[in-house]
């Protein structure tokens, strides 16, 4: 079912959902749009870190070493990469 064929009731009832962080079968369009759900591995993710809720310290925690899993080999990578620009400009 499509968002725009909901009733008022369950369109605010999705909403209330989406507040609470709560995840739920139609919790993001642009994720239904692309076909990740909760049962793609890359959707099941976006909907686990959608469920985190920012005022629950252990929910922080969690959040910050998904930052660190996904942010740090990136960030490791660029630096490699730009010190092979730099060996090869000098």
């Amino acid at each position: 079912m499509e968002p725009e064929q909901y009733d008022e009731d369950e369109a605010a009832f999705l909403r209330h959902l989406d507040a609470l962080g709560v995840p739920h079968q139609h919790s993001s369009q642009d994720a239904r749009r692309i076909g990740l759900d909760r049962n793609t591995e890359e959707g099941a993710l976006i909907a686990f870190s959608g469920s985190l809720r920012p005022d629950k310290p252990t929910h922080r925690v969690v959040a910050w070493v998904l930052l660190a899993a996904f942010g740090l080999p990136a960030l490791l990578l660029m630096l490699h990469l730009a010190e092979g620009l730099v060996g090869l400009l000098l």
